[in-house]
């Protein structure tokens, strides 16, 4: 699938006809062409004409009946890499965004070892740079995960951290977090929170409610992590702290960070596709791909989080790719390992729920994925213009199958929607000015040898 350094070359210069295209910033979608030179954006116009342009030199895309959108950026991704290089490693989780329209990602630091030194920062930015690729390194907030020395923000920032997250943990000393925020809020970095009181959700594997009593499953209480988040609110009111709640999943959750972004507090959340698209009756086939933290909550909950999204609430939509390898998820569901992958499904899932099944604007559904999460994450927003170095996907959206194994470019296959009928598809995706996927059945056929 990824062309290789070579092919680069030869595709960056790109003629793009007939597309129309996404502005979330005006929240409308236009008619245009676009003429990529050197994988900088230079002329955004209607009726430019091919025959204009050297086809040695350029490579025409058709994107007739297609929408040209910003690339996307998904904000809470778990490479693998160092250390679990068997369920993802960072060529391959690029191959698994790229395939999904991702031309950015914020990864996560609860790799082996942790993410919590400079050195490791600065590995995954060399990476990043080896693959053309853009990789934003979270670096750890507590040493090793443990919720109990601070890391060395300064020194991770300086090598290159864009955030700072203990995800997969929770700090649950609150004294420490208030020292924390404290801390961060003296640096300006942003937080990026994993919520979950231990004691609520200790062998815990599913949504506490009618299916967990049903199904003879421990179940994990919306406590969890509303009493995590609304503590942390009130510590972000008291020091200023730049704060992220991520894959919210409760209803109470999302009320409490509408009241405090009304009181200005400076907070935002992100939700993942699983927890606005299926609620807790999906476990009561044991499918351990539906095992992910925190759980897929009630239909209560799931209607409230698209509430939030459809009032604002609710600032990014994040995948929390989740990669393991069939022994860790083809075992009892007690025993199985939380997570779900969503690199390849996060456009699909929110067309397919948001744009198709609640009628949201396709503007919002894009900025959702593309300009917010990058400006949380101090990026420059992704947008499309002159002058800009090409990030784009290109998709369509009427496009309506069965997602299956077959299709997956990850190293793991332990995605929940599996089998489900999922509208979207990415056309093309062009990352860094150049083009690095062309979905070959999908496509018009184009010759770019």
């Amino acid at each position: 699938m990824d062309i290789n350094k070579e092919k680069h070359k030869k595709t960056n210069n790109l003629l793009i006809l007939n597309g129309s295209i996404v502005n979330t910033e005006a929240k409308n979608t236009f008619k245009s062409d676009i003429v990529i030179e050197n994988g900088v954006i230079s002329r955004i116009s209607k009726h430019i004409t091919a025959g204009d342009f050297d086809k040695s030199i350029f490579k025409v895309i058709d994107a007739s009946e297609l929408i040209i959108c910003p690339g996307f950026f998904d904000m809470h991704v778990h490479l693998r890499e160092p250390g679990s290089e068997e369920e993802e490693d960072i060529k391959s989780g690029i191959n698994s965004a790229i395939r999904g329209g991702i031309t950015s990602l914020a990864c996560m630091p609860n790799t082996s070892p942790v993410i919590d030194e400079p050195f490791l920062v600065e590995y995954l930015k060399m990476r990043s740079c080896a693959n053309d690729y853009n990789i934003f390194p979270v670096a750890a907030i507590t040493r090793n995960l443990e919720g109990k020395d601070i890391a060395e923000f300064g020194l991770l920032r300086e090598a290159g951290a864009a955030a700072f997250s203990d995800d997969g943990r929770a700090v649950q000393n609150s004294k420490l977090m208030y020292e924390i925020m404290k801390y961060a809020a003296q640096m300006d970095v942003l937080l990026i929170l994993h919520e979950e009181d231990y004691s609520f959700s200790e062998d815990g594997v599913v949504h506490e409610g009618y299916f967990s009593a049903a199904k003879g499953l421990e179940g994990i209480s919306n406590l969890s992590e509303d009493i995590m988040i609304a503590r942390d609110i009130i510590l972000a009111k008291k020091t200023g702290a730049r704060i992220h709640f991520t894959h919210l999943s409760s209803a109470d959750s999302v009320n409490y960070i509408r009241l405090a972004k009304k009181e200005g507090i400076r907070v935002t959340c992100d939700v993942t596709p699983e927890h606005f698209y299926f609620n807790d009756e999906y476990i009561k086939d044991f499918n351990t791909n539906f095992k992910i933290k925190p759980p897929i909550r009630s239909e209560y909950d799931r209607k409230s989080i698209i509430e939030g999204i459809k009032d604002g609430t609710i600032d990014a939509i994040a995948s929390d790719h989740a990669p393991h390898i069939d022994a860790e998820k083809n075992i009892s569901f007690n025993e199985a390992a939380f997570g779900s992958i969503g690199l390849e499904t996060l456009f699909k899932a929110s067309i397919t729920k948001l744009l198709k099944s609640e009628k949201i604007g396709l503007e919002k559904i894009i900025g959702l994925i593309s300009a917010a999460p990058s400006e949380i994450m101090g990026a420059e927003k992704n947008n499309i213009k002159e002058g800009r170095q090409a990030n784009m996907s290109i998709v369509d959206i009427n496009c309506h199958e069965k997602y299956t194994k077959e299709m997956i470019f990850s190293k793991s296959k332990n995605s929940a929607f599996l089998n489900e009928n999922l509208y979207g598809e990415v056309i093309y995706t062009i990352v860094n000015g150049c083009l690095r996927f062309i979905n070959k059945i999908k496509s018009q056929g184009e010759d770019f040898s």
